[in-house]
């Protein structure tokens, strides 16, 4: 009796050795979708839901989450993969599959996938989960996506310059075809679409966002369409 009351209190002090304490959740050998469940002392091995990773947030509280907000590190082992035709796995977010549509990806919960748009111009990222530039998303082919290729420099000497792939990158400016309110940003020779928004157009000498007014081209542009509008309201 006194020898099971002290393993009991000794248990309580120091945990088992699969409970580093008595009562929390812990990261669980090599698999990092798993998971070991202590209640005062005693531990239950569990698994995450198919896609999720557990992530260790304290020394003894922790849950499933998405692969980018996990700790996983050198815990590399998943469980098989329980997939539908939509998902890859139960849950995540994936890709749609489609290198020249980047800016849609699929949001899966219980197999069942919904689709989700990136901000105009953006790309999904499966590796952050985020929406990113399409020249920095590996399945994404930028120029595709964006319908717009970045033309070649400009020869010198008949010799193309050499080109900055620093991370700032080789910047060159152009005017969207179709709109004045948008623009493109070269770098490094991939195309990134940026918005001027309402009442802006980009201005090719200073390349930047600029008003109407200050932009000829695009100032006579608005104002044939502001006239094609009163003409076609004249008509009701």
């Amino acid at each position: 009796m006194v020898s099971q009351l002290f393993n009991s209190l000794l248990l309580t002090v120091l945990g088992s050795p699969e409970c580093p304490s008595p009562n929390g959740r812990f990261a669980s050998g090599d698999q990092c979708d798993a998971y070991t469940e202590c209640q005062d002392g005693v531990p239950v091995e569990k698994l995450c839901p198919d896609g999720l990773l557990f992530h260790q947030r304290t020394k003894s509280t922790g849950e499933c989450t998405y692969a980018p907000y996990s700790t996983c590190k050198e815990r590399t082992r998943l469980q098989p993969a329980n997939g539908t035709d939509e998902c890859p796995r139960q849950f995540g977010f994936y890709p749609n599959g489609d290198e020249t549509k980047c800016g849609v990806y699929r949001n899966c919960a219980h197999g069942v996938a919904s689709l989700t748009k990136c901000p105009e111009g953006l790309a999904f990222n499966e590796e952050t989960y985020q929406c990113d530039w399409p020249d920095l998303v590996a399945n994404c082919n930028a120029e595709a996506y964006l319908g717009f290729t970045c033309p070649a420099s400009e020869l010198v000497d008949g010799v193309a310059p050499e080109v900055d792939v620093s991370p700032e990158g080789e910047l060159r400016y152009y005017r969207h075809p179709q709109t004045c309110k948008k623009y493109f940003v070269c770098v490094n020779g991939h195309p990134r679409l940026y918005n001027c928004g309402k009442y802006l157009a980009f201005n090719a000498q200073s390349k930047l966002c600029d008003f109407y007014n200050k932009v000829p081209e695009c100032y006579a542009l608005l104002k044939e369409k502001q006239k094609l509008k009163a003409e076609r309201k004249a008509l009701l």
